[in-house]
């Protein structure tokens, strides 16, 4: 049987993590499409190298994500608290239901704040004045 077009079933394709260096104090952190245990060392590396680098104001795009333990996810928001801690501002953005429903309940005791898309995260960074 000859097929044209594409698979109703094939997988979409993955989107792998990304750093983006916005300026000499944002940064826009993609996680990909799946967060695990397996996935969560590269994600805290990348934040560590670029706290390094001395920026400062962060913006975590979950958009992508499809696949995830609740337990990365959970460990990663605890990494937020702590660059919060730090000085810095932490924007996540997040659209799918479950991940937003699982950060709202995060969120409560945090100082991270949470939006609908990583334009709007950015948006809000970008709307501090400087000092």
């Amino acid at each position: 049987m000859n097929v044209t077009g594409s698979e109703p079933f094939t997988a979409a394709p993955a989107i792998g993590r990304s750093v983006r260096r916005l300026g000499e104090s944002t940064v826009v952190i993609n996680v990909g499409t799946e967060l695990r245990h397996l996935e969560l060392p590269a994600v805290e590396d990348a934040i560590a190298t670029v706290q390094a680098e001395g920026y400062s104001d962060f913006v975590f795009d979950l958009g992508y994500l499809r696949r995830y333990e609740t337990f990365a996810l959970v460990r990663l928001a605890r990494h937020w608290d702590r660059l919060v801690g730090a000085d810095c501002s932490v924007h996540v953005a997040a659209r799918d239901a479950r991940v937003v429903a699982d950060l709202r309940r995060l969120a409560e005791t945090c100082e991270w704040q949470l939006h609908a898309s990583a334009s709007r995260a950015l948006r809000s960074v970008l709307s501090v004045p400087v000092s």
